[in-house]
């Protein structure tokens, strides 16, 4: 699709992006917000890791973000405080309770040894 193309549709789906914002993204200039992100994969028909460049998200963050995930959706998903998941994702850690893990786990489609991988703080500690 060319740039034009690429607006338009955003904008057709509510996702307000004009040619230059494509182009910026294009050369890397700077990435879409997670808005545009998940619209823009939903528009090229791609997943959302593809277009992070990424072969295997690595952090909460990117396991959210490649399965189109707000941070307000995944934390009622696994019935936990926005702000506490935020700072959970800030600080790439995990704290949730058993419940709340199994639903991470789930919704991630991890074990629990790949949610302590992504959670491990360089040095090895989790």
């Amino acid at each position: 699709m060319s740039p034009q193309q690429v607006s338009a549709q955003l904008n057709a789906c509510g996702v307000p992006v004009d040619i230059s914002q494509v182009h910026k993204w294009e050369v890397g200039e700077y990435g879409p917000t997670e808005r545009e992100l998940f619209a823009l994969a939903d528009v090229l028909w791609c997943r959302t890791k593809d277009l992070m460049n990424i072969d295997e998200p690595r952090t909460l963050v990117e396991h959210r973000l490649a399965r189109q995930f707000t941070t307000a959706k995944l934390a009622d998903s696994v019935a936990m405080d926005v702000v506490q998941y935020e700072q959970a994702e800030e600080r790439n850690t995990w704290t949730g309770d058993g419940y709340q893990t199994a639903a991470l786990l789930r919704l991630f489609n991890l074990t629990p040894f790949q949610l302590a991988k992504a959670t491990e703080r360089p040095g090895g500690s989790v």
